[in-house]
């Protein structure tokens, strides 16, 4: 996976993930994002979701290595790119936490869906040695 410049994201499928991860409350969801990269930006058209297997998924999480693996060759199997892993923030903001930092190995882009006071909010970023660098999104 590499990083990017810009994120597109169609709206209607920023209200599906917002829908996936309000069904998942009061757990933290997680998945990948489907797309493509060109010209620094990335792209995305769709995302997975995979099984939080989190000892407390209520404030953290971690893929089941087995839907990650499934996933992976999934999209391979269908031509498809993995452009990003995303998750959810249950009750707070879109904004990375030391846990996310502990858990990502900077590649690619990294979204949070977060959930605060009831409203959802889509944020993403590209990391850079400890610096976590907002991603601009377009939606369309």
């Amino acid at each position: 996976m590499e990083a990017g410049t810009r994120g597109l994201l169609p709206s209607d499928l920023r209200d599906d993930l917002y829908r996936t991860c309000r069904k998942r409350l009061p757990y933290e969801s997680c998945g990948a994002m489907i797309g493509s990269r060109s010209g620094g930006a990335v792209k995305v058209t769709g995302f997975l979701l995979v099984r939080n297997i989190a000892p407390d998924p209520r404030v953290s999480f971690r893929f089941d290595p087995d839907g990650w693996l499934a996933a992976c060759a999934r999209m391979q199997k269908n031509q498809r790119d993995i452009v990003g892993v995303w998750h959810s923030h249950p009750s707070g903001p879109a904004l990375p936490s030391v846990r996310d930092a502990e858990g990502w190995d900077g590649h690619g882009t990294y979204w949070i869906v977060g959930l605060e006071a009831g409203r959802a909010e889509l944020r993403a970023f590209v990391r850079e040695g400890a610096a976590w660098l907002p991603l601009p999104i377009d939606f369309i």
